[in-house]
């Protein structure tokens, strides 16, 4: 009984399975319509039931491919990743030279310049310069290239890089501030000799001088600074040591009213009982400074106010200053004419000062209204050559001979050709080159 009981049920919940399945499927349909427009209702069909077992497959694996090298390196965790250790090696370069730019060999005292190297190749491991003096008493040099001339002598510069090391030589010098000498202004005798006797000022400066007859028809000067009158006239004697120059002007004359000793201690002047206003306002002031504009002419009068006194005259003109001191005078007779002709060239600027008469002594010109910065003065001597005199580029010019004296801002007297010298250099490698064949190539006049 209870057996066809279960029959019956098993039947019953058969017959109703396909009904089911119907139902949930047009619901579904039902729902994805409302969704799309575009959805078409699926009809499906009762399948009947089997007696096989439901199975689900398992999906089929693939292999991806491989695409690492075969030798696997494990790489390290990123937290203990050390950059240092896993830079990159460089190959060593050493240093192979190192130079100086524009190295000035001769310095003055407490002169300074600055050192900039150049380390060689530019591809070197080590780039870091280093500077050391073999004499910090002479020349002292900081971390940074900056040199300074301390005292007179001569040392070493030595510039390092790695293993590496050059030198380079220095001199340093002791500046002239003047050229003392017997007299800047002499009046001789023809056949008379007098010693300048220079001594450059401070005494640590260079003491080895030169000397220059600007005019050797009239006064000769041997290398001991004897000069000799040889025939009457005014010239200039041209006196230079390393870096300084002076002028000591002479007159060679047979007129004894003109003529001093050796020592200027006792000088002929021709008293005057007139004397102009000049003289007189210089000989009534307590002021050692007088200034007065556009003077015409400084007359003798006012020369021998001025004389031997620590007065100093100025005379102010529109292009420049005349400036007068009384120690700088020597010879007050001869009268000074004020004017100068001015005229601006290629790279400088001359200064003519024409004068029929010797002058008395040293004056200084001032330039006004010029803006460029001059480095040399030169003056043109009686040969049309231009010498070279001490300059220190304040428009000061101090002058104790008449003539053409010219700034520049370029050196004039750089390398010149001489001819003889290449016409000698050349006969010499002439004549070697004839040796050589007639005693080693014998067979090429065959």
């Amino acid at each position: 009984m209870r057996k066809t009981i279960s029959i019956v049920l098993s039947l019953l919940f058969l017959s109703t399975m396909p009904l089911n399945i119907k139902t949930n499927a047009t619901e579904q349909i039902s729902e994805a319509s409302s969704i799309g427009d575009n959805l078409q209702e699926i009809p499906t069909e009762p399948t009947e039931p089997t007696d096989e077992p439901f199975t689900i497959e398992e999906p089929e694996i693939f292999d991806e491919p491989n695409n690492e090298p075969t030798d696997y390196i494990e790489q390290p965790d990123s937290a203990d990743f050390n950059e240092d250790i896993y830079e990159p090696a460089t190959e060593y370069v050493p240093v192979e030279d190192i130079e100086l730019s524009d190295f000035e060999t001769e310095m003055f005292v407490k002169d300074t310049q600055n050192l900039a190297a150049t380390v060689f190749p530019s591809t070197a491991t080590e780039q870091t310069v280093r500077y050391s003096s073999s004499n910090p008493s002479v020349a002292k040099v900081t971390l940074t290239g900056k040199l300074t001339a301390v005292g007179k002598g001569t040392c070493r510069i030595y510039v390092s890089c790695d293993n590496y090391s050059v030198y380079y030589d220095l001199k340093v010098k002791v500046k002239t501030d003047a050229i003392d000498v017997q007299s800047k202004y002499i009046v001789i005798k023809p056949n008379e000799q007098i010693n300048l006797n220079a001594v450059a000022q401070p005494s640590e400066a260079s003491q080895v001088f030169s000397y220059k007859s600007n005019d050797e028809k009239v006064v000769s000067v041997d290398s001991e600074g004897v000069i000799t009158a040889i025939s009457s006239g005014s010239t200039s004697i041209i006196v230079s040591n390393e870096d300084s120059t002076t002028l000591v002007n002479v007159i060679v004359s047979t007129d004894a009213e003109k003529t001093t000793n050796h020592n200027n201690d006792n000088i002929s002047i021709k008293e005057s009982d007139e004397i102009d206003d000049l003289a007189s306002k210089i000989k009534e002031s307590t002021d050692n400074h007088i200034t007065v504009k556009d003077l015409s002419i400084i007359s003798s009068d006012v020369l021998k106010e001025l004389y031997g006194t620590d007065k100093v005259l100025t005379i102010e003109y529109q292009d420049y200053n005349i400036i007068i001191n009384g120690r700088d005078i020597i010879n007050p007779i001869n009268e000074i004419n004020p004017e100068l002709k001015i005229a601006i060239i290629d790279n400088g600027i001359t200064v003519d000062y024409i004068s029929e008469c010797e002058m008395p002594g040293a004056i200084t010109i001032i330039l006004k209204n010029h803006q460029e910065h001059y480095k040399h003065l030169y003056f043109l001597g009686n040969n049309n050559e231009y010498t070279e005199l001490g300059y220190n580029s304040d428009y000061r010019i101090k002058i104790s001979s008449p003539g053409q004296y010219m700034l520049s801002t370029k050196n004039i007297n750089g390398f010149k050709i001489n001819i003889v010298w290449v016409l000698s250099i050349l006969g010499i490698l002439l004549l070697g080159f004839v040796i050589y064949i007639f005693t080693k190539k014998k067979y090429w006049l065959w």
